[in-house]
């Protein structure tokens, strides 16, 4: 009886593992069945547009989305439709009076046309970039130093549109132009240092000379009313020995000039006696 009751039960166990057997056979078959089906698929996002290509050829634009290529000889290229922002900086460019001076501008782009993008150029990037230094140089070395300090506006003036015509068929679209930084180099930035340093230093002077005329008329002024109140001399002295108090006394010799305090001969101290 006890061989009769396990029997069953190891049939049970048998059937659990063939159908747990077959069940990994199938997830795993699953898998690399859906693998394969993802190799075939593009997912196209909604700020990207997809170029499709058969055989090397571009056949159409994708719109954002899941898609499936029929087989190897089809490819759907991603490109991104978004706002990019391309910095050029560090350029040394000399202006219309030789000077040398450093400019950094910033240019925002997108691509206006995916398949005129990738037909017209290899880098569209770089072409991007060569194009905004060539106009940084046209723009600086047609104006005088004095000039672009003045006005920076001046350079950015129709950059935009003059941007845009240069890169007319490449399928980018420039959004803004924006002259970030104008940097003084070599003998320019001593020069405007030297100018800079004069100036204020004829300012310090000019305010010296204001400060002793200042100083002057007011010593004229006090020099009339004493010739003309002579017992302004007397109030003077005695407000200067007033703002002694604290300090240690100081010697005063009155009567040695005309104007001060006179000492009468009654108050002058006996003479020794012999």
């Amino acid at each position: 009886m006890t061989e009769t009751a396990s029997f069953p039960m190891a049939e049970v166990i048998m059937l659990l593992l063939v159908i747990g057997v077959f069940a990994l056979v199938g997830v795993i078959a699953w898998r690399g069945i859906r693998t394969s089906l993802n190799k075939n698929a593009v997912t196209v996002y909604d700020y990207e547009i997809g170029v499709k290509y058969t055989d090397g050829k571009i056949v159409e634009l994708v719109q954002p989305g899941f898609h499936r290529k029929k087989d190897e000889r089809t490819i759907i290229e991603r490109i991104d439709m978004r706002e990019n922002s391309l910095t050029v900086a560090g350029q040394e460019v000399l202006t219309k009076d030789n000077m040398p001076v450093r400019v950094t501008a910033l240019v925002r782009w997108k691509v206006s046309d995916a398949l005129v993008y990738k037909r017209a150029t290899a880098n569209p990037s770089t072409r991007l970039y060569e194009t905004v230094q060539v106009f940084l140089r046209k723009r600086i070395g047609g104006a005088d130093l004095d000039a672009i300090l003045t006005d920076r506006t001046a350079i950015d003036r129709d950059a935009q549109s003059e941007l845009a015509a240069e890169l007319a068929g490449t399928g980018v679209e420039v959004i803004a132009f924006d002259l970030r930084d104008v940097t003084l180099v070599g003998v320019a930035k001593q020069a405007y240092a030297d100018l800079w340093r004069a100036q204020k230093e004829g300012l310090a002077a000019l305010e010296r000379a204001r400060g002793e005329q200042a100083a002057l008329r007011s010593l004229a002024n006090a020099a009339r009313m004493l010739k003309g109140n002579p017992e302004l001399m007397n109030l003077r002295v005695l407000q200067a020995l007033q703002g002694q108090q604290g300090k240690a006394s100081p010697t005063v010799i009155l009567g040695g000039a005309p104007g001060l305090v006179p000492v009468s001969k009654d108050a002058a101290p006996d003479a020794p006696s012999e």
